[in-house]
């Protein structure tokens, strides 16, 4: 049992996600639901502010966090390709085929984060220059915005259905981690003998982040 994700990640994860479910529900009543567009319009501001918050903290953890919560760590290295096509056919298989194990991020997630912060900022930038500005560099802003949206509804969307199938299938504790910081990681014991001392097994931390 390793903490692997700190507070301040968590909080970051929890603002960004809860604010960004409220955006697209109170977006879609602000563009379908012309009685409760102003109430809708009130809480997709204040959304955006925990939204905001949330990005703001992920960003100065991505220069100032721990070592697999920097930027750096959202870029698969070489060694990772083989276990990015594993992670690909689990998906494919629904669970089925076996899944590589990781330390902190699945590392065929790794570069979706960092386009999904991108989309972030695209999206309160044009959020917030929208009321005033409808033209940038010949893109319409609410055009862009709602583009970005729907790009967020499919990554909210597909991001819980795989986290629920990596602990249902692939006993990861991905779910319990994002609230208490924890990962539980599974050591096979190699060793012979029969003895109690045989069931022991010292390891570290950087054997960890290694092999998984």
């Amino acid at each position: 049992r390793v903490l692997v994700w700190s507070g301040w990640l968590r909080i970051s994860h929890a603002s960004i996600g809860l604010a960004v479910l409220l955006l697209l529900l109170t977006g879609w009543l602000i563009a379908e639901s012309p009685s409760l567009a102003a109430s809708a319009l009130d809480l997709h501001y204040l959304a955006s502010s925990f939204l905001i918050f949330g990005l703001v903290v992920r960003i100065v953890l991505m220069f100032a966090g721990m070592e697999h919560e920097r930027l750096s760590g959202l870029f698969p290295a070489g060694s990772e390709l083989n276990a990015m096509a594993k992670t690909l056919r689990f998906y494919i298989s629904l669970g089925k085929s076996p899944m590589p194990g990781w330390y902190a991020h699945n590392s065929l997630w790794k570069p979706v984060y960092f386009v999904i912060y991108l989309a972030l900022v695209v999206l309160v930038i044009s959020g917030a220059v929208m009321p005033d500005v409808s033209l940038i560099l010949g893109f319409y802003v609410p055009s862009v915005h709602i583009f970005w949206a729907w790009i967020m509804f499919w990554f909210a969307l597909l991001h819980i259905a795989s986290v629920l199938l990596h602990d249902y299938r692939n006993q990861t504790t991905d779910i319990s981690a994002m609230v208490n910081g924890y990962r539980l990681f599974l050591i096979e014991n190699t060793r012979g003998g029969s003895g109690s001392e045989d069931l022991i097994q010292h390891i570290t931390i950087d054997s960890l982040k290694k092999n998984r």
